[in-house]
């Protein structure tokens, strides 16, 4: 008898072995390795138990009976770990708790493995050589350590038990039937150590965790007990707002979600068999985001957007299997996007309007002088810029011209440049030098309190003089102009002034010079020569080679070159605005009086 029951408990422990085996293979998860060690533990058991058993020698068999405490004082521990990592509690599977765990036994086998301690724990008494069936002493230390582990086992299977009830409804079944498993090892287990009738001779518990082992591998891996992505993801998409498709590899419904059925059938059974070409648009299998606009479900809703998410399926060989279909309503975030582009147009709009305003629309015509102007807001043209020019008569052959650059951008800016120009308008007089009239204009915008910002400017004057024109300007904390002469000559001019509305007194200086037939001024606010690519700025050299190497080209064009050149050289948008004016003499002019040829200047950009 005692033989059939040590293969019995044998094969017990080598089953268990092949399930440890089994899981080790199968599952590379946090709980898997717990799994693995509580399977180790049992089979350690069975094994080293059905040897006791098998042998006859009373030393050999007691050495046997001590080896199997191996696997005895392991498993509570390692079912307990087990529990606490698949029910989420990582964080409390630490070393330390390790450590606690392993207290007891290790001192369990630590007083088994003393002669002097070895009596404590368990031992055979005297007669138990004459005995076919001898019956195991339990020591004191033997009572601590069953309650140590029944105290682990109830820990670990409560929570166990619970935490799978509350996951939902489905998992009852299978947390009734682990828990019966669970309770075959701890009755036969009760009934051995309680010394009840033929229980009292054979402990049948490492026979009886076969059953728990077998159930917890099988729900592993067949009902896939641990594995709760099925579950999470099926009660995800039962919740979902988003309508989800799944469809054959011939494009027909074979799946959707309540949300889906909401949203294009009156039930799930009319949905499924239909193509899902014929209600969502589809860039046949493309895995690109698409939008698409379907009617509302009220007659009161409107239309209703929704991005379409389309993503393929693939069988264990790869093949096309069918697509999965997402479609995630946008209707008020596209709402909202036309709301916003109205304000951008309407905002585009104003700027367009107030930035008209800060240049003439034409420049006039001035007997002998060719006049060309470029103007470029900085970034896309929405926001209203500082920079300003106008060229106008102050009669008695005089005429006056203005470029000018406020700080700062918007609204506010712009009502500064207004403010400058037709305050320098209204002030500008033939007899008077720029730089008088740039003080009146100071003295006027300071008087302005509600005006804080300061601009930079070159004001100058023009008359027919011999047999070209002379030039009085004055630069207002402004860049100075360029000269192009004739003869290709190429020079800065202009005397660096104080910028307007920044002092009572500013210091200003006038500079006069003559231009000859051929030869021309090149105005220019700060974006022309401080456009950016990288650190490098476009800088004067660049506005002066251009200039020198393109002289012989008629100031509209010469104004287009300088303004494509800036644009390469930073991109097509840039970051601060800018305006150019350029004034020609004719090199047909021997004289304004005699000359007798009016040329018409050119309309700014």
């Amino acid at each position: 008898m005692l033989t059939f029951f040590a293969i019995i408990m044998a094969a017990a422990g080598v089953a268990h072995a092949a399930l440890a085996t089994y899981v080790a293979w199968r599952r590379n998860v946090r709980m898997g390795w717990s799994l693995a060690v509580l399977l180790l533990a049992v089979a350690w058991w069975g094994v080293a138990y059905g040897m006791e058993l098998a042998v006859d020698d009373i030393a050999l068999k007691s050495r046997w009976g001590d080896l199997k405490y191996l696997g005895v004082a392991m498993l509570p521990p390692a079912w307990l770990t087990f529990v606490l990592q698949y029910t989420g509690r990582d964080r409390w599977v630490t070393g330390r708790l390790l450590c606690l765990l392993a207290v007891v036994p290790v001192l369990t086998n630590v007083m088994l493995a003393l002669p002097a301690t070895h009596d404590l724990v368990r031992s055979y008494p005297p007669s138990a050589a004459f005995d076919p069936t001898p019956e195991v002493v339990a020591g004191p230390a033997f009572n601590l350590l069953l309650a140590y582990n029944y105290l682990v086992l109830l820990v670990a299977t409560v929570l166990f038990v619970a935490s799978m009830g509350r996951l939902a409804r489905s998992y009852r079944r299978m947390a009734a039937v682990l828990l019966a498993a669970a309770l075959v090892p701890w009755a036969a287990n009760v009934l051995y150590n309680a010394n009840v009738g033929w229980f009292a001779t054979i402990d049948l518990t490492p026979f009886a965790f076969t059953v728990t082992g077998v159930v917890l591998v099988w729900g592993l891996f067949d009902e896939r007990l641990v594995d709760l992505t099925p579950l999470a993801r099926s009660a995800v998409l039962e919740r979902m707002s988003d309508a989800v498709y799944v469809t054959d590899v011939f494009g027909r419904i074979v799946d959707a979600n309540p949300a889906a059925v909401r949203l294009m059938g009156p039930s799930r059974a009319a949905l499924l068999g239909r193509r899902l070409a014929d209600t969502v648009p589809s860039r046949g299998g493309d895995a690109e985001l698409d939008e698409v606009t379907l009617p509302g479900g009220d007659a009161d809703a409107g239309s209703r957007t929704f991005d379409v998410s389309h993503e393929r399926l693939v069988d264990g060989s790869g093949r096309p299997a069918g697509m999965v279909v997402v479609l995630h309503e946008i209707t008020e975030r596209v709402r909202d996007r036309r709301r916003l582009q109205q304000v951008l147009d309407d905002q585009s709009r104003v700027a367009s309007e107030l930035q008209a305003s800060m240049v003439p629309p034409a420049l006039p015509d001035i007997t002998g002088i060719e006049l060309a102007s470029k103007y470029l807001p900085a970034g896309d043209g929405r926001e209203v810029g500082g920079d300003f020019l106008d060229v106008f008569d102050l009669g008695e052959q005089t005429w006056g011209f203005v470029l000018g650059d406020v700080s700062g951008k918007g609204a506010a800016a712009a009502t500064v440049s207004a403010a400058t120009r037709y305050t320098l308008r209204a002030l500008a007089d033939p007899r008077s030098l720029p730089s008088d009239t740039a003080r009146k204009v100071n003295s006027t915008l300071l008087g302005q309190t509600d005006l804080e910002r300061h601009c930079t400017l070159v004001y100058g004057t023009l008359r027919p003089e011999g047999d070209g024109f002379a030039v009085v300007f004055t630069l207002a904390g402004h860049h100075p102009p360029i000269v192009l002469r004739a003869d290709g000559q190429v020079e800065e001019v202009g005397a660096l002034g104080t910028a307007i509305a920044l002092f009572d007194q500013p210091d200003l200086h006038d500079t006069a010079l003559h231009l000859a037939p051929g030869d021309l001024l090149c105005v220019f606010t700060d974006g022309l020569v401080e456009a950016r690519r990288g650190r490098g700025m476009f800088g004067t050299e660049r506005v002066a080679e251009l200039l020198r190497s393109s002289a012989d080209t008629p100031p509209e064009e010469l104004s287009a070159l300088l303004v494509d050149a800036v644009q390469q050289f930073h991109g097509d948008q840039l970051a601060d605005d800018l305006a150019i004016l350029i004034l020609g003499c004719s090199k047909d002019v021997s004289g304004v009086c005699s000359a007798g040829t009016a040329h018409r200047c050119s309309t700014p950009a």
